[in-house]
């Protein structure tokens, strides 16, 4: 017997000696030691300080089972300097063939690649941190823990790593400098460290996670123990300027080219360890990657995410109060208007943001934002000042209060009258400033201000079972007296691995008006209730957890009177080769209150009071994703208000893994309506193409086909990151109108901008 199988064997019998003794949140720490030794960062672990620091393990799977000691072993140890936490981790490897790391690019996808991922809770509150993972080719990837366990890995900053391989065993070697995080002056953090372990196919924990949650979730963490609290990081600016030049030409308006240089600037200042200044003066976000498109045969207004970096550090403070169906601020009302091809930036000309933690229980979020004058051809709108101001209180163990304000005021005036005696004798009128406008434009006119305020309370027992989220908010414009200017909710959950319900009520005021946030529905009360069950099969079997979910909601007016129901079950197989299963029904009912067309190619409309009911049903598959070829799919067939809607959506990702992934997305519906209603054949094609030459060197090519658009957008992106933290950008992007494939409009960008630490 070889000495690799030797070994594995020996771990695997202590580990199965020592039982159900895995660790378990809280009853585990990790003392952490101070070095004053030059540490080389190259993955080798050979420093005088790795030979005598004491080695944390006992990792647990928590796929596919959450009660058996890992099958590869993981240690890992950690020390500081004045300047940064340094952590070392040993993977050991006792299969033979190549990692799994399909990718270079940073920010790769966690559950596609070998990693192994520290997550750390410098506030000590188990709700808010940060994220740190590196894969065995040295790429990094970094995120925002929000709410005890949710990652937003859009936040970008600067650390270091490096990774060294060997036969039996990969080392990786990571410096998080204290500038680079937020923390509170506490001697206790909360710790957690993860490894996605593909190439064994299990997922592992230092602290053991139960199935049915997040690996992320900071419930589940052992505590980090300091000598003393960690001292400030002392003087932190970080300045990134940038410069832009960009050629961009409207060809359906006949518009001449346009050529650009802009120049600006983001700043960060830490105005104490764990609260910080964002500063950003004519921002310039044309390197964000396009809004992927959707087929909309919906009613309501779509929801896209916030992709801008100065809007995502503790953007959980600003963007996640009330519910999805009304939240208070929505930061992408602030310079952009649109979506997709038809997406448009509205000049911001500066803006602040201040967050943090204040003491041990306190955070704050403020935000003020000013933005131009609008004005396009056909549009015109006035300059805006934006604001929002939170503050946050930690409550019992792990929830929270807070209260929140949100404000746009109009720096114009509040309307324009059109002096038609004035405009037939001169042809022209002019704006609040004075400025002339032609009779075919169009001016917006915005109220003199809106405000909304309220209260939020977010519920989050100890072992995150019960959590709730229960919110009051109201709106104020001028003029409007009525009382229906509010919106109010509750929503709880309960979770555990074999069962989880869920139940939630809202509603929102005929007049509440959050003009800088998203309620793309007012004047009615939503509610609904869910429950999921689990099963896990015993040893031997090919599924890893299968189960039943149910659940209904519904719409009604603010008068009680019923607008909408719909109601579903699905049954979920998820198998031990990471590939899943799921096959389902649904109902629903619909009372219209305007004119709708259910084909979405503006055609004749169903009358406003009319009611439609259906039955629909859906099956979708997703293959092994840890293979080169990845398949995923899915077909719904059924009514569709007064007609019939086919479904079938198709995902193909083909890979070479680490340096070419070719991915295709395609959705093709196909609807038919009665006499004298259109019938649509609605295509929506999106091949991608991301090749990651280097760890620092990207090319992306992203095509848009969307046939109910009638628009082929392009987007092309090469990234050089020539420093930490410091990209080159050259963006090309086009969009042609599908008949005829006449040009709409075509532009290219050149950006570079530098992280400067003073």
């Amino acid at each position: 017997m070889n000495r690799t199988k030797s070994t594995f064997i020996l771990i695997f019998l202590l580990a199965c000696v020592r039982g159900v003794s895995q660790n378990l949140p809280d009853q585990v720490e990790y003392n952490i030691q101070a070095t004053d030794e030059l540490i080389r960062l190259d993955g080798r672990l050979d420093e005088r300080i790795w030979q005598i620091l004491p080695k944390a393990g006992g990792f647990y799977q928590t796929f596919p089972s959450d009660d058996k000691p890992a099958l590869d072993s993981t240690q890992f140890m950690i020390t500081y300097t004045d300047k940064a936490i340094i952590i070392g981790v040993i993977c050991y490897d006792y299969l033979d063939g190549d990692y799994i790391s399909t990718t270079r690019r940073r920010d790769f996808g966690w559950s596609n690649n070998d990693n192994v991922a520290i997550y750390i809770d410098p506030y000590n509150d188990k709700t808010n941190g940060f994220s740190f993972q590196v894969t065995p080719n040295n790429v990094q990837r970094e995120g925002l823990v929000l709410l005890g366990g949710d990652v937003r890995d859009d936040w970008d900053n600067k650390w270091f790593s490096a990774v060294y391989q060997e036969k039996d065993f990969w080392s990786v070697e990571i410096s998080i400098p204290f500038k680079t995080i937020r923390y509170n002056n506490v001697d206790q953090w909360n710790i957690q460290v993860l490894r996605n372990n593909l190439k064994q196919n299990e997922r592992t924990a230092w602290i053991q996670v139960p199935q049915g949650y997040r690996m992320s979730n900071m419930t589940f963490s052992g505590r980090l123990i300091w000598d003393s609290p960690p001292k400030p990081a002392g003087p932190n600016v970080t300045v990134i300027p940038y410069v832009a030049s960009s050629a961009g030409r409207e060809h359906e308006e006949g518009t001449p080219t346009e050529y650009k240089l802009d120049a600006g600037f983001d700043a960060k200042v830490a105005l104490s360890s764990s609260l910080n200044l964002d500063l950003t003066f004519n921002p310039d976000f044309s390197q964000v990657e396009v809004d992927q498109q959707v087929t909309n045969l919906q009613r309501f207004e779509l929801f896209f995410p916030e992709r801008r970096q100065f809007f995502l550090e503790n953007q959980d403070l600003f963007a996640d109060g009330g519910f999805f169906r009304s939240r208070p601020f929505f930061s992408r009302r602030i310079g952009i208007q649109g979506s997709g091809d038809t997406r448009r930036n509205v000049p911001i000309v500066a803006g602040a943001r201040l967050s943090g933690k204040v003491g041990s229980k306190w955070r704050v979020g403020a935000l003020n934002m000013v933005t131009n004058r609008d004005e396009t051809s056909q549009e015109i709108s006035p300059a805006q000042n934006y604001s929002v101001a939170v503050l946050e209180r930690q409550i019992f163990s792990r929830s929270r209060l807070s209260a929140i304000f949100v404000g746009r005021n109009n720096l114009g005036n509040s309307a324009v009258e059109y002096d038609s005696t004035r405009l037939a004798q001169t042809g022209q009128l002019t704006d609040e400033f004075g400025n002339e406008l032609n009779a075919e434009d169009t001016l917006i006119t915005l109220s003199k201000y809106n405000y909304v305020y309220g209260l939020d309370y977010n519920l989050a027992n100890v072992d995150n079972s019960w959590e709730g989220d229960f919110f009051y908010h109201r709106s104020l414009d001028p003029g409007v007296n009525s009382d229906e200017k509010y919106a109010t909710g509750a929503f709880i959950r309960y979770q555990k691995p074999t069962f989880g319900a869920r139940a939630n009520f809202q509603r929102i005021g005929e007049n509440h008006n959050a003009e800088v946030g998203f309620v793309p529905r007012p004047g009615v009360t939503n509610y609904g209730m869910g429950a999921e069950f689990n099963v896990f099969p015993e040893d031997g079997s090919i599924i890893q957890r299968h189960g039943p979910s149910i659940g209904f909601g519904g719409v009604l007016t603010n008068e009680w009177d019923r607008l909408d129901n719909d109601a579903g079950m699905e049954y979920r197989v998820s198998f031990l080769n990471t590939s899943y299963f799921e096959v389902g029904s649904g109902w629903n009912f619909v009372s219209l209150t305007s004119p709708f067309d259910p084909s979405g190619t503006d055609g004749p409309e169903l009358e406003e009071n009319t009611t439609h009911e259906w039955y629909r049903y859906r099956i979708f598959y997703r293959s092994d994703r840890r293979k080169n070829f990845i398949v995923r799919s899915s077909i719904s067939n059924g009514g569709f208000f007064n007609g019939k809607r086919f479904n079938a959506e198709l995902g193909l990702v083909f890979r070479l893994p680490p340096t070419l992934q070719i991915e295709l997305n395609g959705e093709y519906n196909k609807v038919n309506l009665p006499d004298p209603f259109n019938d649509a054949d609605l295509y929506l094609i999106g091949p991608r193409i991301d090749l990651t030459l280097s760890n620092n060197l990207f090319f992306t090519t992203f095509i848009q086909y969307n046939s109910q658009r009638e628009n082929l957008g392009h987007n092309s992106r090469f990234q050089w990151r020539f420093k930490p933290v410091s990209d080159i950008f050259l963006v090309y992007t086009d969009n042609y109108v599908t008949d005829g494939f006449q040009t709409r409009n075509r532009a290219i960008v050149f950006k570079i901008n530098y992280w400067l630490n003073l």
